[in-house]
């Protein structure tokens, strides 16, 4: 069921420009680490304060901070540092990097505060949570941005600058997924010295569904117009049964999703079996198709069977390059190699701040995505039973004259 807009759409908002962009990180895990060594670089912004509850990373990261001449951080440390955080004047921007389950609680808080905030992905577990969270970017008029860090891969973005164009025609289907053989890591708890409790898994011991959506579905949304010329309806999803690891639910879930206009997505997880790496990646238009793995392709009406690959894949993703690419990849490869996508993405949440501009993804955006995590769960414990998709913008549609990423 829909709500009541009551204080307006902020698919488009757009707030006063902030000549100086001040971050304050909430949790400080891996990814945090990462994200903070990047905003070192970026013009515009600074590190004005940090939060875990674990010493060691308040440290490291500090150290982080010093080795790029950075000014030192106001540190907060206990159960309700986070809160303490978003209370502080000399924020504006809370950039969440927790567990999976708190994203939803820190973010409504520090939007209530009047802070913008980026989260990373899920920004959500439960749809009363991704309702919240709309509810709480309305009444406030903040920004809220999931870190899709996939939407900004150079593939993506050449696929999407196609779409735009109407190189692919009418998208009439698409297939993305998160295929990621995670046994090793799941057993260990280790990315790079994980410092807290597997919630990970005790998460997915307990959900049926797909619990990690987006980096499969982001981009293909944004490519079809989702949320823009059109949305998600409803979902279908179906998990298969579970070998080995008991604490698990399922080995593969897959799930497909229906749109206002016909146009159907396959979503598919799967991170406790043999396989290779793979976001799926493929868009089926009326007068294209495009395809990232397990190898990147094109085809095109009226010679389908003509598959454009190596050198001539090369050459028309150079043709579609998206400016971005240029932008970012070169600078963004120096500091962190091929996750060059993630300063990308930051610098573009920087730059949009700065500018008064509205944001590449929006909470709409954030928070549909993130909706197939409870979604999924309720369709596969109910034998694949379609569940409909609650439409987050209330109606509000996006002019489709209105690029994205642009």
């Amino acid at each position: 069921m829909n709500k009541e807009n009551i204080y307006g759409s902020v698919a488009q908002l757009q707030c006063e420009p902030l000549d100086t962009v001040r971050v304050g990180f909430v949790g400080l895990g891996v990814r945090a680490k990462r994200a903070v060594m990047r905003m070192m670089h970026i013009d515009g912004c600074y590190i004005s304060a940090i939060c875990d509850l674990v010493p060691e990373n308040i440290e490291e990261t500090m150290n982080i901070i010093a080795r790029h001449n950075g000014s030192e951080p106001t540190c907060y440390y206990n159960t309700d540092g986070w809160k303490k955080l978003c209370d502080s004047p000399d924020i504006d921007l809370v950039y969440i990097c927790t567990d999976w389950a708190s994203h939803a609680d820190i973010a409504v808080y520090a939007m209530q505060q009047g802070k913008h905030v980026a989260s990373e992905v899920p920004a959500a577990t439960t749809i009363a949570d991704c309702w919240r969270i709309v509810d709480t970017a309305e009444k406030q008029r903040r920004h809220f941005i999931m870190l899709e860090n996939c939407c900004y891969d150079e593939f993506e973005l050449c696929v999407l600058n196609m779409a735009q164009k109407g190189v692919l025609g009418e998208i009439i289907h698409a297939e993305g997924s998160y295929l990621h053989d995670l046994r090793d890591r799941i057993a260990t708890n280790d990315e790079g010295g994980r410092k807290w409790s597997n919630w990970q898994v005790e998460f997915m011991s307990k959900h049926n569904g797909n619990p990690y959506p987006t980096h499969g579905l982001g981009p293909i949304a944004l490519a079809m117009g989702i949320n823009r010329s059109d949305r998600m309806k409803s979902i279908v999803s179906c998990s298969s049964k579970m070998v080995g690891d008991s604490s698990l639910r399922g080995n593969m879930n897959s799930s497909i999703i229906t749109t206002e206009k016909g146009r159907t997505i396959l979503i598919q997880h799967c991170i406790t079996l043999p396989r290779p790496y793979s976001r799926a990646f493929a868009v089926s238009g009326t007068e294209g198709y495009a395809q990232k793995y397990p190898v990147q392709m094109f085809a095109f009406a009226p010679d389908s069977d003509n598959t454009i690959m190596g050198e001539e894949c090369a050459e028309l993703l150079e043709k579609y390059r998206h400016p971005f690419v240029a932008q970012y990849k070169e600078r963004g490869t120096e500091l962190c190699g091929r996750r060059w996508i993630d300063y990308a993405m930051d610098c573009r949440l920087i730059h949009c701040l700065r500018n008064g501009l509205p944001l590449d993804m929006n909470v709409y955006d954030a928070v549909l995505w993130s909706s197939l995590v409870e979604l999924t769960d309720i369709s596969a414990r109910n034998s694949g039973a379609p569940v409909e998709i609650p439409d987050f913008t209330r109606g509000h549609i996006i002019e489709s004259d209105t690029l994205i990423f642009s």
